[in-house]
């Protein structure tokens, strides 16, 4: 049986499985239902070609993405504009390691500064989307941890129960899992796991990628201890009735059987069930540390619009939005938009964290 839902469909694009679009997500605080169809899914235009950075606070006029209010020397736009080469990826201290997360362990790679021994450096978990890995999807997340252990910051990349080299079953894969998988990460990092205090527990931030944005935003916002957030073509915003074709056969056979050509994958209802009752941007809208939103001109998965939006929603006054001209949804078109976003994040996370 070769079964793959409408909206899954869409979203497994570079592998990265985060849904929504402006069009189908309610304007914070409305309680109205956004509309679905059946047939294709609604997929907006994307965001006028903009590369800026645009700050705002809860209390300013709604953010346009051309707007620019940040202060000009933390401006990520204006950072390595010489263009350096980055490091190569997969090199350097990297270490595989396993998560304890209740009643199962999760896989990450944890990267290191080549010389933290001896002293406290910064940290970032990374979260991918919904049907990604920790090292799919054009190698961004190994690439940005090997960027910012140049730059004297760690880094943990996680798979989520029932992704990658997970051991849970396909069926473990759904938001409170997820949650669940993060927060022992983000605990696992607060523990200093290199045993010789090398990680500076009250500097840990959270990146999350697609639907990771929207994990990472409920984590930040309801656990004490997140320095600062960054989120990449994230999913923030409160769940909905993604596929309701899927979510009907989910509700009929216990899960969505998805073709992956070397296997199927089996999306549970509790997947469709949990998504559908989330709500990121609501358990994130109090938090007040610093906010990185970097988003591509030309996403097709999750409108830049979102982001927009959940910037204006935070109760935080140091919120950016970076927008990446001509990148798609996981930044992988070509290398030229992955290496801005992943510069702009490094010197970000330098400017709000500091290094070792």
């Amino acid at each position: 049986m070769k079964r793959v839902a409408v909206t899954v469909a869409a979203l497994l694009c570079a592998g990265l499985a985060a849904c929504g679009t402006a069009g189908g997500v309610p304007v914070p605080g409305s309680s109205s239902s956004p509309s679905s169809s059946s047939a294709d899914p609604v997929v907006p235009g994307p965001a006028d070609p903009v590369v800026g950075v645009a700050s705002t606070a809860p209390a300013d006029p709604p953010l346009s993405l051309s707007d620019s209010r940040s202060d000009p020397s933390a401006d990520p736009s204006a950072i390595g504009s010489d263009a350096d080469p980055l490091p190569a990826p997969f090199t350097g201290d990297e270490s595989m390691v396993w998560v304890p997360a209740g009643d199962h362990r999760v896989p990450g790679t944890l990267a290191l500064p080549a010389d933290a021994a001896g002293r406290q450096v910064p940290a970032v978990l990374m979260l991918h989307g919904d049907l990604g890995t920790r090292d799919a999807d054009g190698d961004m997340f190994a690439r940005l941890a090997a960027a910012l252990a140049a730059r004297g910051i760690a880094s943990l990349r996680i798979d989520f129960a029932g992704t990658g080299e997970s051991e849970e079953p396909d069926l473990s894969l759904d938001y409170p899992n997820m949650v669940l998988d993060a927060t022992a990460s983000l605990d696992y990092l607060q523990q200093d796991p290199t045993g010789d205090g090398a990680i500076d527990p009250d500097r840990i931030a959270i990146l999350g990628l697609s639907r990771g944005g929207g994990i990472g935003a409920t984590v930040t916002g309801t656990v004490p201890g997140v320095a600062a957030f960054v989120s990449w073509s994230g999913a923030v915003y409160n769940g909905y009735d993604e596929d309701p074709d899927g979510h009907e056969e989910a509700r009929e056979n216990g899960y969505v059987p998805l073709d992956f050509g070397d296997r199927i994958f089996k999306l549970g209802l509790n997947w469709f069930d949990t998504i559908e009752a989330s709500h990121p941007l609501d358990d994130v809208s109090g938090y007040t540390g610093p906010i990185l939103a970097v988003v591509g001109s030309d996403d097709q998965i999750v409108d830049p619009e979102v982001s927009t939006i959940f910037l204006q929603t935070v109760a935080s006054t140091d919120t950016t939005l970076h927008v990446v001209d001509g990148a798609d949804h996981g930044f992988t078109v070509d290398e030229q938009v992955g290496d801005e976003a992943i510069r702009v994040t490094t010197d970000w996370l330098v400017s709000r964290l500091g290094s070792g």
